[in-house]
Parts: C-alpha cells; sequence; structure tokens
C-alpha cells in the first residue's frame, strides 16, 4: 500500500499562502502539515497536487509527485488537521472513506479509483472523490478533522506547538545548544513551551513567552514575542509579533506590530509597518474568498501575506486582508491586493509590477541569505506571473 497527501479542490481557499506550494506544506507549529503525517505513518508517502508545482514541490520535500498509483492507495487530504487522532478513527476499517460534512479526509481506493478522481489540473475534486466513495464504507465524523480555511490553521498552532514540544519529551524551555542567547532575554514558557532552534540567536532585551518556536539561524533583535507563535528558520524579526506564523527567509526586523497573521516566505515587513487584528465593534472578522466573504469567526485576525511581498515603511494593513505573492504596499492597506501588484495607499493606485522587476528583487534578498535563485523557482514565478499578473491588470485592489 502507498500513501499519497493530495490536494483537492479547496487549494485555492488557502491563497495567497497554497499559490506558490501544496496545500499540505503549510505550517503548523514546528512543521509543515506534510510533515507532522509523515511522521505518523509506516508506508512511502508520496504527493499530488496541482501540475505546475511539481518542480519546487520535489525540490523542496524530497517527496514524489504525481506518479501513477502501484496497488491500493491510502489516500490523505492535504487539508488535514494532524493535531487530530485520525489513525484511531481508521483503525481495522479496509476499502473505507473517512468524511466530514460530506467531504473526503482519508480513503482507501483501488489504483483505479485513485487514478479516476485526478482532475486534469492534478487535484482531486470532492465531486470525484464522492462518487470514488459510494461502494466504500463510510465514515462520517462530527471533529473537525479538515481545516477549510488558513486562519483555522492559525488558531490552532499554539496547541500544535505544545504537542510538537510533547512529542520531543519535554515541555518548557528548550534551547538548543548551538543557538546564542545574549544577556537580559526574557523567557516565559508558563503558558507554553519555548522551542528556539540550531544557531538562532535571541539579543538582549527580548521577550519570548509560550507556546513559541524561533527556528534555525532566525535572529530576534531586542523583540516582543508572544503566545502561539511560530517564526521559520533564517527570518530577521523586530518589534512586536502576537500569535502569528512567518515562514522562513521573511523579515520583519524593526519596529511596529504583526499580529494573528501569517507571513509567506522571503517576505520583507517595512520599519514600522503595522498589521490590525481586531475591529473597533470588536466584531469578528470577514474575509473576501473568492466572489464572497466569509466570516472567520475569530475576533481577533490579521492580514495573510504571500510569499516575496514587501511592504515599505509605515504601512499599515487592515485586519483579514490579503497581501498577494510578490505585492508591494505602502501607506494604507484597506483592501486585498492582487498578485504581483504595486499598491499605493497614499494616492489609491495600482499598478503591476514587470516580471524583470519580481525575478530581481526576489534573486537580491536571496542573495543576502547566501541562497541563489533555482530554475524551479523561477520558472514557478514566471508562470504565476503569466497567469496572475493579467488577472491583476483587469480588477486591481479588491475591497
Amino acid at each position: 500500500m502507498s500513501v499519497v497527501i493530495f490536494e483537492d479542490d479547496r487549494w485555492a481557499d488557502f491563497t495567497p499562502l497554497s499559490s506558490t506550494r501544496h496545500v499540505g506544506q503549510q505550517v503548523l507549529g514546528t512543521q509543515t502539515v506534510i510533515e507532522h503525517v509523515t511522521g505518523r505513518v509506516d508506508d512511502q508517502v508520496s504527493l499530488s497536487g496541482r501540475g505546475y508545482l511539481s518542480g519546487t514541490v520535489e525540490e523542496e520535500t524530497q517527496l514524489r509527485y504525481n506518479e501513477r498509483a502501484d496497488g491500493s492507495v491510502l489516500m490523505i487530504n492535504a487539508r488535514i488537521n494532524p493535531l487530530v487522532d485520525f489513525e484511531r478513527m481508521i483503525a481495522g476499517k479496509s476499502n473505507f472513506a473517512l468524511l466530514e460534512r460530506g467531504e473526503v479526509a482519508i480513503a482507501l481506493l483501488t489504483k483505479r479509483k485513485f487514478e479516476g478522481a485526478s482532475a486534469e489540473d492534478g487535484t482531486m475534486p470532492q465531486r470525484k472523490l464522492a462518487a470514488a466513495a459510494r461502494t466504500l464504507e463510510r465514515i462520517e465524523t462530527a471533529e473537525p478533522i479538515l481545516f477549510r480555511y488558513p486562519w483555522e490553521m492559525l488558531a490552532a498552532n499554539g496547541r500544535a506547538l505544545e504537542m510538537s514540544a510533547e512529542r520531543a519529551g519535554g515541555e518548557g524551555l528548550r534551547i538548543s545548544p548551538q543557538a546564542d542567547v545574549e544577556e537580559f532575554v526574557a523567557f516565559d514558557p508558563s503558558s507554553g513551551p519555548i522551542i528556539v532552534g540550531d544557531g538562532a540567536r535571541i539579543e538582549s532585551f527580548s521577550r519570548i513567552s509560550g507556546p513559541c518556536f524561533i527556528g534555525p539561524k532566525t535572529v530576534v533583535r531586542s523583540a516582543l514575542v508572544r503566545a502561539g507563535t511560530t517564526i521559520g528558520a533564517d527570518c530577521r524579526i523586530g518589534g512586536e509579533v502576537d500569535n502569528s506564523i512567518v515562514y522562513p527567509h521573511s523579515n520583519k526586523a524593526h519596529f511596529g506590530y504583526l499580529g494573528h497573521s501569517i507571513v509567506g516566505e522571503w517576505v520583507n515587513v517595512g520599519a514600522g509597518s503595522a498589521t490590525s487584528d481586531l475591529k473597533n465593534t470588536y466584531g469578528t472578522v470577514r474575509v473576501q474568498r473568492g466572489s464572497g466573504r466569509v466570516d472567520s469567526g475569530m475576533q481577533k485576525l490579521g492580514p495573510m501575506i504571500g510569499d516575496l511581498a514587501k511592504t515599505s515603511i509605515g504601512c499599515m494593513i487592515y485586519g483579514g486582508k490579503t497581501v498577494g505573492v510578490g505585492a508591494q504596499c505602502s501607506g494604507l492597506v484597506d483592501l486585498d491586493v492582487p498578485d504581483f501588484t504595486r499598491y499605493d495607499g497614499y494616492r489609491q493606485r495600482s499598478s503591476v509590477l514587470t516580471l524583470p522587476s519580481v525575478t530581481q528583487t526576489l534573486s537580491r534578498m536571496m542573495s543576502r541569505r547566501g541562497v541563489s535563485m533555482t530554475e524551479t523557482q523561477r520558472a514557478l514565478v514566471e508562470r504565476l506571473y503569466a497567469k496572475k499578473g493579467r488577472a491583476a491588470r483587469d480588477s486591481g485592489p479588491a475591497r
């Protein structure tokens, strides 16, 4: 039996983070969803999903991608909540489908049914999965086993950090022997574990509250890092960060507030930039998804910022807004900014960035970390620009 972590047709609900990565590559706690799952199954794991991601996904995960099935396939939805004990739900089952609210979370399919459930773009639409599951034992669960939107992962991040520490055999404060912690740093693990990775540096006058993860080679510059926060590898963090997920290689090195937000890779948040995460009415934050608005159910929710995006000094971003892949923002951002768009919030003007500007900016940023852009990374940016750049040119920012 082989194990496949698959994308379904709801991948777009996780944009802008899912625009540049497999849904299973999204971060939860100290790991991606894929890493959580592969650590809990004994069989060889491969991935299936959008074909245009194959190069970068294989490069980053070292897992096989979109290969033909060989025998029966245990399919696990990339939106799976790895904090749930799904092994218990399927223990002793064969020829089954585990569903939540009618959506397939896990299924054991024959090779023929597996191949029949695939769409042309590489995803597995829920309607095709439902057809494949008709003759299987259906296990309906009321437990929330599938994430539906990225902010649900943000809400679960604190618990994921706690579980990561528990699996590693300890709680409290865990600082790598290879980390550098200067004098006058305050750690508060009273509400959850704090994990500091190899080569990280925590500068004087920082305060870090658990649960929290500071990734390898990340530098915390006299910052206030609050509970529920994950900082990926090789980041630069200053000011205040609260209950947020920051992907690797991103900068928020100066003063300013980042709260209840998700920030992608190779993002630069300029000095004095701040995010709003609470409405004046104290009501729940609504988020634009596709052609409609979705109530997040969260009283506190900041923006979601895609890979390669940049904010200028003093940029202010409203809660629940999306800043697209490669976008650049200044001034007041009270709307969603499409991919590869330069938005001037002072004048409320937008324009589409040129592709050479996007790739040159990324190359320059990567070189500052001693990293070179790979051909697969360049090809992905060019592919997204060709598709999304036209959409940005046609539509502009959406309120």
